[in-house]
């Protein structure tokens, strides 16, 4: 295998308390998966379920900004600022 087919690795790592990690190796036991590969088919699961997510909200339309001369402010009942566009 030449040097250019070698994909380089990144090591990810979190902190559990003992009894978050007392759970975490019963499921890999009951599972039959060790840690790593547990967490990193997790992680990969997860990736692949928001991808589609996250293109929804990459190709949203650009509107356009309002021009200060068609905003006004105005006041609520709370006296907070909200802005009207007309």
């Amino acid at each position: 295998m030449s040097h250019n087919n070698i994909m380089a690795s990144k090591v990810v790592s979190t902190k559990l308390t003992e009894e978050e990690y007392g759970k975490l190796v019963g499921l890999c036991s009951s599972t039959g998966f060790t840690v790593s590969r547990l967490l990193k088919r997790a992680i990969l699961t997860r990736m692949n379920e928001e991808a589609p997510r996250a293109e929804q909200y990459t190709e949203k339309p650009k509107t356009e900004t309002p021009k200060p001369s068609q905003t006004k402010k105005i006041k609520t009942p709370k006296e907070e600022e909200r802005f009207l566009y007309y």
